[in-house]
């Protein structure tokens, strides 16, 4: 197939470029996020594989976004991706360690849909096995709510 046109590609690469340095353990560099929180749309929508509901907004998903990739850490690793001919959608195979220790492992997919300006429109995560992914939620429930309350206060703020 022809490769993805070039402002999807800008976002997958942007993507991996941001995820490989949010879960390396050293503070993500500003810029690279700014660039990348540029290449998600402001109505995204995040479905997880912890809850029943979806996310919407891309604060919020920038916010789940950093949260996982702490609870990851440099145990999270891509390996078979495929993208479309378009470049408008993505399916990323992924494997990481719940909270590090080694011993909980989960096995996921991401899949991205992106709009016709290389942006992310909605992002879902399916994963296994069902005990990993209950110790992960727990790993979240322990980051998300104090952020997401700050989150909302700045939002209702302006700010």
């Amino acid at each position: 197939p022809p490769p993805a046109p070039q402002i999807h590609q800008l976002t997958f690469d942007l993507w991996h470029a941001c995820a490989t340095s949010m879960t390396s353990g050293i503070k993500p560099d500003p810029s690279l996020q700014s660039a990348f929180k540029d290449r998600v749309r402001p109505d995204v929508v995040f479905k997880p594989p912890t809850y029943h509901t979806k996310w919407e907004g891309r604060d919020e998903f920038m916010l789940l976004m950093e949260c996982v990739s702490e609870v990851f850490g440099p145990s999270f690793k891509y390996h078979r991706q495929f993208l479309s001919p378009s470049g408008h959608d993505w399916t990323l195979e992924f494997s990481a360690s719940i909270a590090g220790d080694g011993k909980c492992v989960v096995d996921g997919v991401d899949m991205v849909a992106l709009d016709d300006d290389g942006k992310i429109k909605e992002f879902k995560v399916l994963a296994r096995p069902p005990n990993a992914v209950g110790r992960l939620k727990d790993e979240m429930m322990k980051k998300v709510p104090p952020r997401l309350a700050v989150l909302k206060g700045k939002q209702m703020l302006g700010l």
